[in-house]
């Protein structure tokens, strides 16, 4: 069975495990992530329900091509049986919710050890996605994200955040907070994901999109969706112009032919070139290609 790739994806759009009328349409909401939801969407008398549901969904979207990702829930009790109810020969990336230090990382990371050998898949296969989404998880961000190479991204819980916080979900309530989790990240080389607002707000497109710059211009590479009107404007706003492409191929190609020529550096429309330009250069290049991989699938 062939897995799509979870790394340096975009859109992760969030579906209820117990609701198989939606998962029987999600496929074709464009996300490059499905995430079979048993936390917050399912209320805790129907959490056993949905996990003896989520083996067939998870079969169901990866007959479709679809990657899949599983929010477990927090508790210790509801995260074992979350843990034990999935199959991760098919699923290549949790969702971590309400972290708030590496310790209990390190604990999820042992017992997933146990069940991947159980399952005959490769130890440290499957990847984490770790949720920032109180005060506590902010101020351990920077141990969080380097507390196992699992971890391919932070992601904000803006709606849990700002309710610890006492004030609504807005750009001057968590600017602050998506720099530092931008740091964070980028020190680990994890992804970032979420934006500066409300996660909840999906009809005002306009202001979804501003959010959205605001974040890609801080170094987020993608963001979490409740809603599938979300994931067009995520997909679009971060992914690389043709320009910028273009321009890093170039960037590449002068580089390149300076190194020929025993020179470190070299001009390229009125800029100067050195190993950071051509840092970006790559990084925009390989981006771009596991980008248009993934919106083939």
């Amino acid at each position: 069975m062939h897995n799509p790739p979870v790394n340096n994806a975009r859109s992760y759009l969030f579906v209820p495990a117990n609701r198989p009328d939606f998962i029987a349409k999600v496929h074709i909401k464009g996300a490059d992530i499905v995430i079979l939801d048993l936390e917050d969407s399912i209320p805790q008398d129907q959490k056993q329900s949905a996990r003896e549901q989520l083996t067939a969904a998870i079969l169901q979207l990866t007959k479709q091509q679809q990657a899949v990702a599983v929010r477990i829930n927090a508790d210790l009790e509801n995260l074992c049986a979350d843990l034990a109810a999935v199959d991760l020969t098919r699923v290549k990336c949790l969702l971590l919710p309400m972290t708030e230090d590496a310790s209990v990382i390190r604990f999820i990371e042992k017992y997933l050890n146990r069940l991947e050998q159980r399952q005959g898949c490769d130890e440290g296969s499957t990847a984490l996605v770790v949720m920032i989404e109180t005060c506590r998880g902010v101020a351990n961000m920077r141990e969080i994200a380097q507390a196992t190479p699992r971890i391919i991204a932070l992601a904000l819980g803006s709606e849990d955040l700002s309710s610890e916080l006492g004030v609504e979900a807005s750009p001057e309530s968590l600017t602050g907070v998506c720099q530092q989790m931008v740091l964070a990240a980028k020190e680990a080389g994890i992804d970032a994901l979420g934006f500066p607002g409300s996660i909840g707000e999906f009809s005002d497109l306009e202001k979804l999109n501003q959010m959205l710059d605001s974040a890609r211009n801080m170094g987020f590479s993608g963001s979490l969706c409740v809603h599938p009107a979300q994931v067009a404007a995520v997909n679009k706003t971060f992914v690389y112009s043709k320009q910028q492409q273009q321009w890093a191929a170039r960037v590449i190609d002068a580089l390149h032919q300076a190194e020929q020529q025993g020179r470190g550096v070299c001009k390229l429309d009125g800029r100067m070139l050195d190993a950071p330009v051509a840092a970006l250069a790559r990084q925009i290049l390989a981006r771009s290609e596991t980008n248009n991989n993934t919106s083939t699938l």
